[in-house]
């Protein structure tokens, strides 16, 4: 999957570090410095990479810097499982195909912020770039074997005296959990955004640095109060439209939603009609305007990235 070159995709979620739901009640406390701390040792051992899905892809992280607010990761996958890469001329109207070899891959990059400190329930703010094969489920099980090692286990004494050993347990789940059906029940629908891109190649040729992403966008401005029944209405609308302007499969919809106090929220819907109701409400926000081109993958920590994604961070706080 090709990454476009000038802006990305922000999962919101939350990141919590907990004892197993079943422990005892003399179990040791963990909390984020632990997690921090056994990256920190897995990138000094340079033991950080995670063979999964049986070995077509790999998993590892050796950046981690640490600012005043939030610690910074860049999460790296290489996927065995993509396709090769085809490119077509526009004005010649020839294909080029380009195959992998047998032990390569696709090589993604993500940057991570994680929130130094927790909220009032010990949770911490967590913002992912969006890439392929990278989210919060795959995030999770990355932090979650970073922790599993012996190294990494706390002691303590049970009621006898006897000692055990403990292991944390990695939860991340996406900024606000309700349904757009129960998020419009209080809420005022404030808009819905179809965004999709394309390629230019500004003298056609599909080599040469010239080429550049164009964002296509539209919206439905709303900003009413609907019942149940509208907003059915409306959602079935959203595939002819995107049809009649001829939009491509791959278009992502957004709806974004007003509380009553105040706060937008927003979530990428995938279907249309009652479905579309259901759809689980993730807050997912957009960083664009870079000066230079983002990559697919990544040598070092973006400034620039870091500091965008920080901004959507510090403005959950708003």
């Amino acid at each position: 999957m090709a990454l476009p070159s000038n802006y990305r995709w922000i999962a919101v979620g939350k990141l919590a570090i907990r004892n197993r739901k079943n422990s005892p009640h003399y179990a040791p406390e963990f909390v984020i410095a632990d997690l921090i701390d056994a990256l920190r040792d897995r990138i000094a051992d340079e033991t950080v990479f995670r063979p999964y899905a049986k070995e077509t892809k790999l998993m590892w992280c050796r950046d981690l810097t640490e600012g005043n607010e939030y610690f910074q990761l860049l999460l790296q996958l290489g996927d065995k499982n993509v396709s090769d890469m085809s490119y077509y001329n526009f004005q010649t109207d020839e294909s080029r195909d380009i195959e992998k070899e047998e032990d390569e891959g696709g090589h993604f990059g993500a940057h991570i912020l994680i929130k130094r400190e927790p909220d009032d329930f010990g949770n911490h703010l967590i913002l992912i770039e969006k890439v392929p094969g990278i989210q919060f489920s795959s995030v999770k099980d990355h932090l979650g074997w970073i922790c599993r090692h012996e190294k990494y286990e706390k002691e303590a004494r049970d009621e006898n005296g006897k000692i055990k050993r403990f292991t944390p347990v990695i939860q991340i789940v996406g900024h606000q959990s309700r349904t757009i059906r129960e998020a419009l029940r209080t809420g005022v629908l404030q808009d819905i955004e179809f965004v999709s891109s394309e390629a230019t190649h500004d003298n056609g040729l599909d080599e040469e640095p010239s080429i550049r992403e164009v964002i296509h966008e539209a919206k439905w401005d709303i900003r009413r109060r609907l019942n149940e029944e509208q907003a059915t209405g409306l959602l079935s609308r959203i595939n002819p439209f995107r049809q009649q302007r001829g939009m491509p499969d791959d278009t992502q919809v957004f709806v974004r939603i007003k509380a009553d106090n105040g706060q937008v929220r927003q979530t990428e819907i995938m279907y249309d009609g009652t479905e579309a109701l259901e759809q689980a409400f993730i807050q997912n926000e957009l960083v664009r305007d870079f000066e230079t081109p983002l990559t697919q993958r990544y040598n070092r920590l973006r400034a620039d990235m870091v500091e965008k994604i920080q901004a959507v961070g510090d403005a959950q706080a708003t």
